[in-house]
């Protein structure tokens, strides 16, 4: 009988709103009744079940009591460990780790690192005018940092993940006594706020991943909803673009310091179209939702540790339209233990 390969997989999972019974949400958010708290959990429930990943980052969870609910409900609550927080002030992202992987340490992210300064000073007579100051300080969404112990042998590096959820391309509302004139454009001025809050949390998070990557081997993974697509200005500059060994003479992509791959991508250099999608706004399908990680990941890096194997969606809920399911696609990428042989 063949041996069977050692894998980990990592999965990304918006939870869409998962709150208790009767509890506040968003403002005009209906709260949940307690049959619709039921079905959703079932849902959940159910998703937890078919997927089982090593590794899963949440988002939207506003209650760790809903987490434990739906791991109950699917009969794993004993076979992983949660991490979640207990702000009452909002949403937050959280992390489920399946034992006998351990998680070594966690911590909720909120600042923006002190190195990242959006200011640009006025140039030089002639030059084009950037001068601008972002006075941005704090993510909208804690990013959840966790180093994980992976199953197995003594040999296995720990893994530090990041669970992120980025601002979204909605507007964001605009302040009452702005002039009149102004909200007239309110789309325009609220989307254009959108982006900049977003662009500088992804900003923010490249920052954390380099003091992370940078002269070292850590493996590195970044789940979660960053609200663009893989090849958006955003995830760009959370990713830092990495080269892809593309011609088998050339040496690109055999070293990656600071890069991260997207396995969407992985799985499209393998697909003869591309059909991947996690959210539908507007009839419009788009990829919002990453999983991102470092070259130990890689197939073609001279630092290989795992290969990738395949990545899987599920997003047939979002053509139903479930009010009790989730409104983003479950991305799951999993990886072969396959280190590079040293010579």
């Amino acid at each position: 009988m063949a041996k069977k390969k050692k894998q980990i997989s990592f999965a990304t999972f918006n939870l869409f709103n998962l709150q208790l019974p009767g509890k506040a949400m968003y403002e005009g958010k209906k709260p949940y009744s307690k049959a619709q708290y039921k079905r959703k959990i079932g849902w959940t429930a159910d998703v937890l079940s078919r997927l089982q990943p090593d590794v899963i980052g949440f988002q939207e969870l506003w209650s760790p009591q809903c987490l434990k609910d739906a791991f109950q409900q699917a009969g794993l609550l004993a076979n992983y460990s949660l991490v979640a927080s207990s702000n009452k002030n909002g949403i937050s992202n959280a992390l489920a780790i399946r034992k006998p992987a351990t998680i070594v340490k966690s911590q909720w992210i909120s600042s923006f690192p002190s190195e990242l300064v959006l200011k640009k000073a006025r140039g030089k007579s002639g030059e084009p005018d950037y001068q601008m100051a972002v006075n941005i300080k704090r993510f909208s969404r804690p990013v959840l940092r966790a180093t994980i112990r992976p199953a197995g042998d003594n040999t296995l590096p720990n893994i530090v993940t990041c669970i992120a959820h980025l601002k979204s391309k909605l507007p964001i509302r605009l302040d009452a006594n702005l002039p009149a004139a102004a909200k007239r454009h309110r789309d325009a001025i609220g989307g254009a706020l959108a982006t900049i809050r977003r662009t500088s949390e992804a900003a923010a998070l490249r920052v954390i991943l380099d003091k992370i990557t940078r002269g070292t081997s850590t493996p590195a993974v970044v789940m979660g909803d960053l609200n663009d697509a893989q090849l958006s200005v955003t995830t760009s500059l959370i990713t830092s673009q990495p080269t892809l060994h593309l011609v088998s003479s050339s040496r690109a992509g055999h070293r990656s310091d600071r890069g991260l791959y997207s396995a969407a991508v992985l799985q499209e250099l393998r697909s003869l179209r591309d059909v991947y999608y996690t959210h539908i706004h507007k009839g419009l399908r788009e990829s919002l939702d990453h999983i991102l990680v470092s070259e130990q990941f890689y197939d073609y890096s001279d630092n290989r540790v795992w290969s990738f194997n395949e990545m899987r969606i599920i997003n047939d809920h979002l053509d139903d339209e479930n009010p009790e399911a989730s409104d983003h696609g479950v991305v799951l990428a999993v990886f072969d233990h396959n280190p590079v042989k040293k010579t």
